[in-house]
């Protein structure tokens, strides 16, 4: 975008969105929006006693447990992998 003025020329570019979708805010990961809604449901359906918050925590912890398990098994690459040894 180029903004003309009377003795200033401006000029913005925006390049494309970075591919990462983990932000982080210093050592924190902040989640993804869908997590966020995600968990915001959760919670509003315990709170409104749809479900009950015991069953609401164990489901939470579960999505915890399995993206954080996705997260690490996909992360490892394919230096992790064993090769076999020709002997």
């Amino acid at each position: 975008m180029v903004l003309h003025l009377p003795y200033v020329t401006a000029r913005l570019e925006m390049g494309p969105p970075p591919a990462d979708t983990n932000h982080r805010l210093g050592p924190v990961v902040i989640p993804t929006a869908k997590m966020t809604a995600y968990c915001v449901g959760l919670g509003t359906l315990a709170a409104v006693e749809a479900i009950e918050w015991p069953i609401a925590a164990a489901i939470a912890a579960g999505s915890y447990v399995t993206e954080h398990t996705r997260s690490a098994a996909t992360g490892r690459g394919d230096g992790a992998r064993r090769r076999p040894v020709d002997a």
